[in-house]
């Protein structure tokens, strides 16, 4: 077994949620905190003129004036919240405009957690590794003769079954595994997400819903993180020749800086000339050396960061196609970028 310390750099804000979407019953916001609750432990813990004045506005079905009075009487030295995070004043303000309007949900996405401390899942990052690596060694050769896009990737990994699909037997990355990286507790904000494209003048407009996410901190903002895993090789496995191709430390780090900074520029010249270059232009100055080396990862990274190049084939919603928009927090930052530097 060969073992490496990854000592993680967030470079822009990352969201990697549970799929699960919160609303206003389960969530309370005050002063700039959001706090994830329990609304079936708070109605244990109300009084009994409480309880009854709760119970008369869902018989209304009064379900704005219920927000109201969940927010009105909780609070966090009476009522533990679950866990707490920050929250952007944009959503404060939104949430504080809205508590009393039903038509507006207020869903928030949540980044996952386990017992209470978000993180980042270890298969997050070894997707990210995989999808650069796929596309590095798809260069080595012409595999165009694959007319099923959906085995494309497992003929550049010489891993077909006799169907020509993924054999996951012989899938080289048996042998890669990534520890789960812990987050401090304190380091997530609730923030607004919104998608822009480009008028006809080249000036960003805002083509979203209400998106609300909790991302993390990174290096524009306040805080600054960081976070260490541990990525191991399995060479007793790969020396079995049963894998289809051997990887190595090397051919990682060179997949993924070659193909995410690939993207990286071409979202600096996506950029460049709107009011969102100068904001995140220290993400473009992020200096690498032989040691460390560029991801992106969790959701909003664009289909071309996700997907490998030379035989991308995506199939977008209504025909609409692909690239032409993207997702930023605030309006301002991109999300996803992750420095990595080897260590011993």
């Amino acid at each position: 077994m060969k073992k490496y310390k990854l000592n993680c750099e967030i470079l822009s804000p990352i969201n990697i949620g549970t799929g699960i979407e919160i609303e206003p019953f389960d969530y309370i916001i005050k002063d700039n905190r959001f706090y994830k609750i329990s609304l079936e432990d708070f109605l244990l813990g109300i009084t009994a003129e409480e309880q009854i004045k709760f119970n008369k506005l869902l018989d209304a079905n009064e379900i704005n004036r219920v927000r109201e009075f969940i927010l009105g009487i909780w609070n966090p030295e009476k009522y533990p919240p679950e866990y707490f995070a920050d929250v952007s004043d944009e959503v404060t303000r939104v949430y504080n405009e809205n508590i009393g309007n039903i038509e507006n949900q207020l869903l928030i996405n949540p980044f996952i957690r386990t017992n209470r401390l978000p993180y980042i899942p270890g298969s997050s990052l070894k997707g990210s590794l995989r999808t650069a690596l796929i596309s590095q060694l798809g260069k080595e050769k012409d595999y165009s003769y694959v007319k099923d896009d959906r085995k494309i990737e497992a003929h550049i990994l010489g891993s077909t079954n006799p169907r020509g699909f993924l054999d996951a037997k012989k899938d080289p990355f048996r042998a890669i595994k990534i520890k789960d990286g812990f987050l401090p507790p304190n380091a997530t904000i609730i923030s607004k997400v919104v998608n822009v494209g480009k008028d006809k003048n080249g000036k960003l407009k805002s083509l979203s819903i209400q998106m609300f996410n909790e991302v993390t901190y990174f290096l524009l903002s306040e805080k600054k993180i960081q976070f260490e895993t541990e990525l191991t090789i399995d060479n007793n496995l790969q020396d079995t020749h049963w894998l289809g191709k051997n990887i190595n430390i090397e051919l990682i780090r060179e997949s993924c800086n070659v193909f995410y900074q690939d993207k990286l520029e071409k979202e600096k010249n996506f950029f460049s000339g709107t009011e969102v270059e100068k904001a995140i232009s220290p993400l473009w100055e992020t200096k690498f050396d032989k040691n460390s080396f560029l991801v992106r990862i969790g959701r909003y990274s664009g289909v071309e960061s996700v997907t490998i190049d030379k035989y991308r084939n995506p199939r977008p919603p209504r025909g609409k196609g692909w690239g032409k928009t993207k997702n930023l927090i605030e309006g301002k930052y991109p999300l996803g970028w992750v420095k990595i530097k080897l260590g011993e």
